[in-house]
């Protein structure tokens, strides 16, 4: 990567602020000017049940599949907060690159990371095409996609949807940001799930709804794409892969001048 070519753009980085550390880091190191906005807030549920349900019959599943890193950090400290331990038996999964460090992190054996990731390319692995009769685990926040539960099921598994946080939109006062905006100070947007994106685009009013309009767009995967599309925005830049290094990735790709991929 051009080490100077992202240097002195001002970058919006929309992740929770607790995830959003490696890529503030991996910006400012290319002499970028991130600048941190925060789409989304996640916090514990409001009931733990579901989560401690499914940490005592772990040896019960099959497969456990962690969603995000979210869910593996809720998940995981509860389980040392509980003074339990990970039994041996159940195969883990995780949706992704950043998932699975983060299980390893936490001392974990992951048996399966997708080549492409994201919930179709843990479907693709031929380790789920047949999981008749198994019991899996769906570690995940509230409002997320369905898709892994629904396809499992139709597959003949014994699925189990483990909640492990909430999201929230923040409340946090766009003024900041769009007197930036105002100044030319923001030279692209990144967006890392199609709720920040539209958690985003309800944040900044109107005003900022229409800069956006000449903003470029960096989304990390082709379904966040389709949520800018979808409020009549033009087409990203999207992350060749869904991961830190496939954002900057794209943000090289924007910053040489060269149009989004059809």
């Amino acid at each position: 990567m051009n080490s100077t070519i992202l240097r002195g753009k001002g970058i919006v980085v929309t992740r929770p602020r607790a995830q959003a550390g490696e890529m503030l880091t991996l910006l400012e190191a290319q002499g970028a000017r991130a600048i941190l906005f925060p789409a989304v807030e996640i916090e514990a549920p409001e009931n733990w049940q579901s989560l401690d349900d499914a940490l005592h019959r772990l040896v019960a599943y099959d497969w456990v599949i962690f969603s995000s890193r979210n869910a593996v950090a809720f998940a995981l400290s509860r389980l040392q907060s509980r003074n339990l331990s990970w039994p041996v038996g159940p195969r883990i999964a995780a949706v992704g690159r950043e998932t699975a460090k983060a299980l390893r992190e936490f001392g974990l054996q992951v048996d399966l990371v997708p080549r492409r990731f994201s919930s179709e390319g843990l479907l693709e692995s031929p380790e789920l095409l047949d999981v008749r009769g198994q019991r899996i685990a769906l570690f995940a926040g509230d409002q997320g996609r369905e898709l892994l539960e629904k396809t499992l099921d139709e597959r003949g598994a014994i699925t189990d949807q483990v909640l492990c946080y909430r999201r929230r939109l923040p409340g946090t006062n766009p003024t900041p940001l769009l007197h930036a905006w105002a100044r030319g100070e923001l030279d692209a947007v990144t967006v890392t799930s199609p709720e920040i994106f539209n958690n985003f685009y309800q944040m900044v009013g109107g005003l900022g709804q229409r800069w956006l309009k000449n903003t470029p767009i960096i989304a990390i995967s082709p379904l966040t794409a389709e949520a800018v599309t979808t409020v009549g925005l033009p087409a990203p830049w999207i992350a060749p892969e869904a991961s830190t290094a496939g954002m900057l990735a794209a943000l090289t790709v924007w910053a040489q001048g060269l149009a989004p991929a059809p």
